[in-house]
């Protein structure tokens, strides 16, 4: 079962809201990495534009370089996810690029969910999975 990571799922992990919420999306990490988790490029450029801010650009690398570590593997936008986002953003021209880039993602690796609480995933009709 692979599963794609979007950039809420990395701020939420990094950057818990609650004590309960840190719990929470820990052990929705751990889960998904023991299976097997993508992070689309798209993700890690949003994540280093908002948490580079907030901890420098070094430390926001380092925490994808951890999930990295961790069995977290990278897909870069390749010309077949490109064609698949331009389409559904035709179909849906009010979603941002990026989520259109992680939905083409998930469906060319046949992914079974989105990590991601994100309204637009539904517009795609992606299936999404959150805490």
């Amino acid at each position: 079962m692979t599963s794609i990571c979007d950039t809420r799922l990395l701020l939420t992990f990094k950057f818990p809201p609650t004590e309960d919420v840190r719990s929470k999306i820990r052990s929705l990490v751990d889960a998904e990495l023991k299976r097997k988790i993508i992070i689309p490029a798209i993700v890690i450029a949003e994540y280093i534009k908002i948490a580079g801010r907030r901890v420098g650009l070094e430390a926001a690398l380092a925490h994808i370089s951890e999930l990295e570590a961790r069995g977290a593997s990278i897909a870069s936008i390749e010309r077949e996810i490109a064609v698949i986002a331009g389409r559904l953003l035709m179909a849906h021209p009010v979603v941002p690029i990026a989520d259109a880039l992680i939905a083409a993602t998930a469906k060319v690796v046949a992914a079974s969910y989105i990590l991601s609480d994100d309204s637009h995933f539904k517009i795609l009709g992606t299936k999404t999975s959150w805490l």
